[in-house]
């Protein structure tokens, strides 16, 4: 008697779990619908020669080419040498936004090549790129 009402408990939790899937994907579903697309008017800067120690700045500026409000999530770089501002609102359809990079050459020397990932609801993931050779009178390199 016990093995059958286990049995049928178990039958019954399996039952139930298609209805939460089905949820899930209509959640995914909606957020699809609000992705949008943006486009950068260029993705790579190049900051020339600098000196060990300069902190310089650029600016990438986008539009929101799609039909949705475009937002970041967040922006991943790769060191902590860049610091990276970006708008915290909305930037609607047909508008431009601006993400502003802060690179800190302290420590380094050579050709430099930073890459920046903005996560955000758009279709595609966006990397924008920095480069700069950096001239270090402490630090030399042989080729």
């Amino acid at each position: 008697m016990r093995n059958i009402a286990g049995i049928l408990i178990l039958i019954l939790a399996v039952s139930c779990s298609p209805g939460k899937k089905r949820q899930d994907k209509t959640s995914d579903q909606s957020v699809a619908d609000k992705q949008t697309t943006i486009v950068f008017d260029t993705d790579v800067y190049d900051f020339g020669t600098l000196k060990a120690g300069e902190m310089v700045v650029c600016t990438f500026t986008f539009t929101n080419t799609g039909t949705a409000d475009y937002r970041i999530e967040n922006i991943e770089t790769e060191c902590g040498c860049i610091e990276v501002q970006f708008p915290q609102e909305a930037v609607k359809p047909g508008q431009k936004g601006n993400v502003e990079v802060e690179f800190d050459s302290s420590g380094m020397v050579g050709r430099e090549y930073k890459t920046i990932e903005i996560h955000g609801n758009s279709k595609e993931l966006k990397h924008l790129a920095i480069f700069a050779q950096v001239e270090n009178d402490l630090l030399k390199i042989k080729y």
